[in-house]
């Protein structure tokens, strides 16, 4: 089945990164000792930019060097990079001219700002005009703000091009030609501007969030005359944020009193309301100001910054946003957008007609950098509605829907704002979240950059809310209580069979840091119905240490009555998933990798289960595992289209390798494993998991499974989910019904959505699987639930619980020769193999017989255990044979071993069951484990004897045997070939030459 395509959706913060690209980190200030003690008298230059710059909660403060005189500056320029040359008029060896010349001569990207100690220095320069080698001349008064003014200045000339381009960012345009008005205006406006920016760091939803938004700011332009200035205007029209001009400025090179007019009048073309302030010095400014309906404050006001400051709250949008009655009475106030969406659904309608019609809530979205919002305001017109209340319904519709969107793709800071209580992913704590944590915020993001919410109309894609714990809390954990926890050498070598139970009940004991908890409790409560509580380590997931299923899950019912029990019970399983760290099957897998205990820091993933609640029970309608090759293709199925697994219910099922249903997302109507409708009855599930909502407490010392119940088919038929799924068995004709009005056996067939396209899940699988496979950049496994509709549900949904990637097979060398063998030399010929290479092994357990029934399964999984561990200890690899499904949760589908149990075979070999047909392992944590461990897993479907000479095993005497399992030590190594490129395999008999 093709694949739909997909367009890659930029989210907006991502263009943030690339804002300002531009800044000015080192600056060389030439002057004099005299003219450097002036600007020093006030205190250390450098102190007051880095004191200025704190102020204003600024980053990327610049460093300042000095030189005395103008040879000494230009040798300073030859050696190292300077973004910036500050100078005075004049130095000992050259004039600001001269200076300006030399360096623009070699490096014409360094800009040069001119400082001015009075206005009367200007006449240094022919008729006072600075030469075109100097960018910038400013007045210093002694305050650090004008200098930083000039810093920022440079740097928004610089970066306004590529920044309106990359991100919309806004512009406000600055026309003045005087010295000292535009020192002093500039030196009041980037504060102002700053305050903005900081208020609007509300709205960021995480530390990056908060630093990208600061990018994100206003540009401020200067212009000096009409050119420049209308330049400006023509460049960055539909950025222009506000104009503040004088009247009267050059143009055409003269001095020209009605240039400001003209330029208010270009602005206004196609922007009638774009806020424009007049700052000047005429008599009849004011008079002025309203002929153009313009504000306007003048120069020698006394109250000029509270002045400007009122025309960038009112007219400009900074600030929080007043609501007010059409005669100016103030009602109330909103700091940000979640306020204003929250006020505006309270306020009088009067004030709600007020602000409409005056374009207000345009203006100040506007100001704050949201564009899209504000270009979804402005069109909004009473006169479309036919009531104010139905204006004000789909004004905060916009606001939800934006938000929502916004919330899309982001890993949230518990220090944001109260929306971020709806976002779906949310971050506690510092330290990594974990492989977990990072697969599913990485599922996430592309969810949101390629649309996939919406991309399947019948089917959304989406993750569960999801809360992660930092590995600082587990850091927390262990340095408070590490003697209780009883660390140290004695838990490393305690292996008792009661030792994981004893150490998790010390665990348990165990107090949290208050902090954490203050911070996870909030977080808490916004996640509703049962939880799960899942593991998620440094290395977890990784591409070669998987460690998958090796730590703790826990399903939390989270019902119980009272609440603080109900945080009570997560902060249990939470200390229980950090227990499973030092668990036996835990350091069992560790000691097979590179990496020591101590380098294991655990985060935690808390995420709602997907499903619904039927009575005491509570499931999704169905569980599945995929991935994006299929190790085992049969019939049409292509291995590059990948391989699905998928069950009613809990994915409990699927990861520990119970009865399933597998399909290929590229051809999901072909099941060659069932190739009847009997054998779709014999193999198909009969039992599901369910979270059990009839037991409100929760023990983690009674095991993972404890908070969840084996339920039969016919709940699932009563609880009205089985008729999504199910199928009627008709042993009249040896068919099946997919209509569950008919009366006959049940069975899970999967053919309204695998047959009958009832949603799209087979192709929504193979998607995300390509997707993902490309930008992960290798083959991966997701494991995924499906949300059954009900009534009142418009669609089923599809949420990715967590990916992986999967090992890269080995496919060193060239292809293995497996024609040459004579048979004779042939112990086992598997029908299909994983792995690459030559495993020579001496010792071999295998499991003497494959007639074994559910009931006796189990206890052959024990005396496996005690034939492999003594290996397992002595660090002696060994061959695996045995019937069915290694690992399986299953006892009818093979030999239930644990990890632990097994974990020291090279090379594991699966034989036919006696009296039943079971699909090779595949999908499964247990499988998964494999893989990336680099096992030889061969797979044997045929029980003839040219297949596998048991008998040759039986003639050899057994160092350590029970009833059913054999250990027997070779003289010379008997040799496993694998070749990775054909998927084929022989295991061969030691060379009696």
């Amino acid at each position: 089945m093709p694949s739909s395509k997909l367009t890659y959706r930029e989210p907006l913060h991502r263009r943030y990164q690339g804002l300002m690209p531009h800044l000015v980190r080192e600056i060389l200030l030439v002057s004099s000792p005299y003219d450097a003690f002036m600007l020093e008298e006030d205190g250390p230059l450098t102190e007051q930019l880095v004191s200025g710059y704190s102020e204003l909660s600024l980053v990327s403060i610049p460093r300042i060097s000095h030189a005395r005189s103008a040879e000494e500056a230009l040798r300073m320029l030859a050696k190292r990079r300077f973004d910036l040359v500050i100078t005075v008029v004049q130095v000992r060896d050259a004039s600001a001219d001269e200076l300006s010349r030399s360096i623009k001569a070699h490096q014409p990207h360094v800009r040069v700002v001119l400082l001015i100690f009075d206005e009367a220095d200007l006449r240094h320069f022919p008729d006072e005009a600075l030469p075109h080698t100097i960018d910038l001349a400013v007045l210093w008064s002694g305050d650090a703000g004008t200098l930083i003014a000039a810093i920022k200045l440079i740097e928004d000339h610089a970066n306004v091009d590529h920044d309106t381009a990359t991100a919309n960012v806004q512009v406000v345009l600055v026309i003045e030609d005087n010295l000292r008005a535009y020192s002093s205006l500039l030196a009041m406006l980037y504060p102002e501007l700053f305050r903005q920016s900081s208020a609007m760091l509300y709205e960021a939803l995480n530390l990056r969030h908060r630093v990208l938004r600061m990018r994100a700011r206003p540009k401020i332009l200067l212009a000096q005359n009409y050119e420049e200035a209308a330049q400006c205007v023509d460049a960055y029209r539909d950025n222009l944020l506000a104009v503040i001009s004088d009247l009267r400025f050059p143009r055409a090179g003269q001095l020209d009193r009605d240039a400001g007019r003209a330029l208010i009048a270009s602005a206004r073309t196609g922007l009638p309301d774009l806020p424009i302030l007049l700052v000047s010095s005429e008599i009849d400014l004011a008079a002025q100001a309203n002929v153009l309906d313009v504000w306007h404050v003048s120069k020698r006001a006394d109250d000029f910054h509270s002045e400007l400051r009122r025309f960038l709250a009112e007219a400009v949008g900074f600030g929080d946003f007043v609501f007010r009655r059409s005669d100016g009475t103030v009602l109330d106030h909103a700091r940000n957008v979640y306020e204003l969406e929250q006020k505006l659904a309270e306020i009088p309608v009067e004030s709600v007609a007020h602000h409409s019609v005056r374009h207000d809530f345009s203006v100040w979205l506007r100001a704050r950098g949201m564009l899209d919002l504000a270009r979804r305001f402005r069109p909004m017109r009473l006169g479309d509605y036919d009531h104010v209340e139905d204006a004000r319904t789909h004004m905060i519709e916009i606001l939800q829907e934006d938000r929502e969107q916004a919330q899309e793709g982001i890993i949230t800071d518990l220090a944001a704002p109260p929306t971020a209580s709806e976002t779906r992913f949310m971050r506690i704590g510092r330290g990594s979240i974990g492989g977990k944590g990072r697969g599913i915020a990485f599922v996430r993001s592309l969810i949101v950059s390629h649309g996939l919410s919406g991309h399947f109309p019948s089917l959304p894609i989406r993750i569960p809310r999801t809360v992660a714990l930092g590995t600082e809390a587990f850091e927390r954990f262990l340095a408070m209580n590490h003697e209780r926890l009883g660390l140290g050498d004695r838990i490393l070598t305690d292996a008792s069979p009661d030792a994981d139970q004893a150490r998790l009940k010390r665990w348990l004991a165990a107090d949290f840091d208050p902090d954490i908890t203050y911070d996870l409790e909030p977080a808490f409560h916004s996640l509703q119905g049962p939880l799960a509580v899942r593991s998620s380590s440094l290395l977890e997931d990784s591409r070669f240490q998987a460690f998958a299923g090796v730590y703790t899950t826990f399903m939390l019912p989270n019902n119980h009555p009272d609440p603080r029990q109900r945080f009570a019970q997560l902060l249990a399983a939470i200390k229980a998933v950090y227990a499973s760290v030092y668990s036996k099957a835990a350091r069992s897998y560790l000691a097979s990798t590179p990496h020591l205990l101590e380098e294991q820091q655990m985060a935690v993933v808390i995420q709602q289960v997907v499903g619904k609640p039927y009575g005491d029970r509570f499931y999704p309608l169905i569980s599945g595992a995929a991935q994006s090759h299929n190790h085992y293709p049969m019939g049409s199925q292509r291995a590059n289209e990948g391989v699905a697994t998928i069950a009613l219910g809990m994915g409990e099922t699927v990861a520990s390798g119970g009865t399933t249903v597998r399909f290929s997302p590229g051809c999901p109507r072909v099941l060659p494993q069932f190739p009847d409708a009997r054998a779709f009855m014999r193999r198909s599930q009969t039992r599901f998991y369910a979270v059990d909502l009839a037991n409100s407490e929760f023990d983690p010392c009674a095991g993972p499974r404890s908070t969840m119940t084996l339920c039969d088919l016919a709940d699932a038929e009563a609880d009205g989910i089985l008729r999504a799924i199910g199928s009627v068995y008709s042993p009249e004709n040896d068919s099946l019904r997919d209509n569950l009005d008919l009366r006959g056996a049940r069975v899970v067939t999967f053919n309204n959505v695998l047959k009958w396209d009832s949603f799209p899940l087979a192709e929504a699988l193979s998607v995300m699987l390509d997707l993902l496979r490309n930008t992960i950049g290798g083959e991966v496994e997701i494991e995924f639930a499906v949300h059954a509709p009900r009534r009142g549900d418009r669609l089923p949904r599809l949420y990715i619980l967590q990916v992986r990637p999967m090992p890269p097979q080995l496919r060193i060398g060239a292809a293995i020769d497996l024609e040459s063998v004579t048979p004779d030399r042939v112990l086992l010929r598997p029908d299909k193999s994983l792995g690459h290479g030559v495993e020579e092994i001496t010792d071999i357990v295998y499991v003497t017989r494959t007639d074994l029934g559910f009931r006796q399964t189990p206890e052959v999984a024990q005396q496996v255990r005690r034939i492999t561990e003594p290996l397992h200890q002595a660090k002696r690899p060994y061959l695996l044979i045995g019937p069915g499904r290694w690992g399986t949760s299953d006892p009818a589908l093979g030999i239930p071993v644990s990890w632990y149990d097994i974990a020291g075979a090279r090379v594991i070999v699966e034989v036919p069951l006696a009296d039943r047909y079971v699909e090779p392992s595949q999908g499964s944590h247990f499988f998964h484990n494999l893989t990336a461990m680099r096992i030889g897993y061969l797979t044997l479907e045929r029980s003839e004897a040219d297949a596998f000479d048991r008998a040759w095993l039986d003639g050899h005497d057994s160092e350590r045997e029970t009833e059913v399992v054999r250990h027997i030590s070779c003289s010379a190594p008997v040799q496993v070939q694998m070749d990775g490129m054909t998927s084929r395999a022989l295991v061969l008999k030691p060379d009696a030459s």
